[in-house]
């Protein structure tokens, strides 16, 4: 059983995507073509963008209770970004396909050429794609088992806790703090609301996944078509310093050019559909570190201390990813300049030469992915994100 479902992650028409595309369909991201089954994913999407309006609702009533603000927001903050991954993603579902079917078609043409060196290049960034997703998968379930346990490994670390739900002087513990039309805190409702907000939790744990593993494989696949952008730069002139006519130096040329357009036509695509999102990310996630490293230095028992860390953890490593893999797009398109100059250029004739130095300043285009208007997902833009956060979180403990 176990060994057909990860068979079901293979696809030969997709070797690099596979996983992360797999999971856009199964979680209903890349929407059916039966009407009736896209009609129902839409209406479970729009239903959860619902409940994170009844999550705020409900922080607005509790706005006096400066700890349990803070408690909620910091779930709050990860479910707005949740929703606006899930609804972006359907919103610009035609411009992601188009994305997803150029890396696909783009990583196949790569893998149908023979050269060693470039195999090697395909097979370490295949590789490290699927490791990638992997980890990925693993940090996601942590952080849901540990959001929904968080309630229950309270009510099980402490016996006074425990009496005080009791005899009703502490209400019934709740995963997200959200508004409901009905009593949340006594049986039935209590229990409902359980159900529900594991339910909630679980659907944003996988739109979490999904998203950001297709965007983080999408720029690792940038990245290494770069670099074989720059092992084709180095090769296009042959390479026993026999030379090769006019005519093979104009086809070698036209055919870099070509690839690289398509590369910075569909990166700045992409970009387009990932920067108001990760600019949502810049902008709150500091906020959501603030809250969590708050809430661990109040915590007095071990085992909250634990989780509550593991949830910082997941709020420090999902923007350090992205920024480290945007920021390794961009070294890699330093690193394509050279190409050119490391071919045997001078086995071609002058006109050809001028062409190679046109090639060399197109292959300057290029610039790092950014989040909004005023920053780039760069290493830098992280350490400004942890720089914001500690303000907060010191503005908070005085």
């Amino acid at each position: 059983m176990i060994r057909s479902f990860l068979d079901s992650f293979k696809d030969p028409q997709r070797p690099l995507l596979a996983p992360s595309y797999w999971y856009l369909k199964k979680i209903g991201l890349i929407l059916p073509e039966n009407k009736i089954n896209k009609v129902i994913f839409v209406i479970i999407h729009e239903l959860v963008t619902v409940f994170v309006i009844t999550q705020y609702t409900e922080l607005y009533m509790i706005r006096s209770d400066l700890d349990l603000v803070i408690t909620n927001l910091k779930v709050s903050i990860v479910s707005v970004i949740c929703i606006v991954k899930t609804n972006t993603f359907i919103f610009w579902q035609s411009s992601w396909k188009e994305v997803i079917d150029y890396v696909t078609e783009a990583d196949n043409d790569e893998r149908q050429d023979s050269d060693t060196a470039m195999g090697h290049i395909l097979s370490s960034y295949t590789k490290y794609c699927h490791r990638l997703v992997k980890c990925y998968w693993i940090l996601l379930l942590s952080t849901f088992f540990c959001v929904t346990g968080t309630p229950l490994i309270r009510y099980l670390s402490s016996s006074n806790y425990r009496n005080a739900i009791s005899n009703g002087t502490e209400p019934f513990p709740h995963i997200f703090s959200s508004w409901v039309p009905f009593d949340k805190y006594s049986f039935p409702g209590c229990w409902v609301t359980v159900c529900l907000h594991i339910f909630i939790c679980a659907y944003g744990a996988m739109i979490m996944t999904a998203y950001d593993t297709i965007a983080l494989v999408t720029m690792v696949f940038f990245g290494g078509k770069l670099e074989l952008l720059r092992e084709r730069c180095k090769k296009m002139f042959g390479c026993d310093g026999l030379g090769v006519t006019d005519e093979q130096a104009r086809t070698a040329l036209r055919d870099v050019h070509i690839v690289h357009v398509h590369l910075i036509k569909y990166s700045r695509l992409f970009d387009s559909l990932l920067s108001p999102v990760m600019f949502l990310y810049v902008v709150m996630c500091s906020f959501m570190l603030c809250a969590s490293a708050f809430q661990l230095t109040l915590a007095t028992n071990t085992t909250q201390k634990l989780l509550m860390a593991q949830y910082l953890i997941f709020g420090i490593v999902v923007p350090f990813m992205f920024c480290w893999h945007s920021n390794n797009v961009l070294e890699q398109s330093n690193q394509a300049i050279m190409g050119p100059y490391e071919s045997e250029w001078w086995v071609i004739g002058s006109k050809q030469r001028k062409d190679v130095l046109i090639l060399t300043e197109q292959l300057k285009i290029f610039q790092a992915y950014s989040a909004g208007p005023f920053n780039k997902l760069t290493l830098s833009t992280f350490v400004s994100i942890l720089k914001g956060a500690y303000s907060y979180y010191a503005l908070l403990r005085n």
